[in-house]
């Protein structure tokens, strides 16, 4: 069934968008929101449905005083903290997974550049998972999401100053995960974003 129905941004330069179109733009960076949290791709696909789903029985509330995908962000955000506090051993069932996964990949003799960026892609998203609770929201956010400092506060509810100070720690934290994983010794300077590893 088709969604007719349009929901107006609080950008007055952007067109009204359908259901259908406000799905398609935000919904990779909803997943790498949710896969940031989770360090499990298969849940954070299945959150982002349901986020999806809440926005849109709930979509008669959103005001229009800030942008769209800030309103969607926070419900992403809900959802997740929701399900994390429902089912805490998730967590951990979806780090071993991970590792799991990544020795498949690493074992084989000359694993080829998509299958190692992959491997390395979920070993970044394990750590960011392992990242205190609002640690990783506002890591996952700011910089895999580009989202602005002052929107990740509306987001989260906090102070741009304290978004500023869990960044700094969540930065620090991962660094020194990182740099304690063998894998990485030989990468290389990488960069991650919502459209994966450069």
């Amino acid at each position: 069934m088709k969604i007719k129905e349009n929901i107006y941004t609080a950008d007055s330069s952007e067109e009204d968008l359908s259901f259908e179109e406000i799905i398609s733009q935000n919904q990779e960076k909803i997943i790498n929101l949710i896969y940031g949290m989770t360090g499990d791709y298969y849940l954070s696909q299945d959150l982002t449905q349901e986020t999806f789903l809440k926005a849109f029985q709930s979509r008669h509330t959103f005001s229009g005083k800030s942008k769209f995908s800030t309103w969607l962000y926070r419900i992403a955000v809900n959802v997740t903290v929701d399900h994390q506090r429902k089912s805490c051993v998730r967590k951990e069932m979806a780090t071993e997974k991970t590792n799991s996964n990544f020795s498949k990949v690493d074992t084989s003799p000359e694993p080829d550049g998509a299958c190692q960026k992959n491997a390395t892609r979920n070993i970044i998203f394990s750590s960011i998972a392992e990242l205190p609770e609002q640690q990783k929201e506002v890591f996952v956010l700011r910089e895999i999401n580009g989202c602005s400092t002052k929107e990740v506060s509306e987001i989260l509810g906090c102070s741009v100053e304290l978004v500023k100070w869990r960044l700094h720690k969540a930065r620090l934290s991962l660094r020194k995960t990182l740099n304690g994983k063998n894998q990485f010794k030989n990468l290389g300077t990488i960069s991650l974003n919502r459209f994966g590893l450069e």
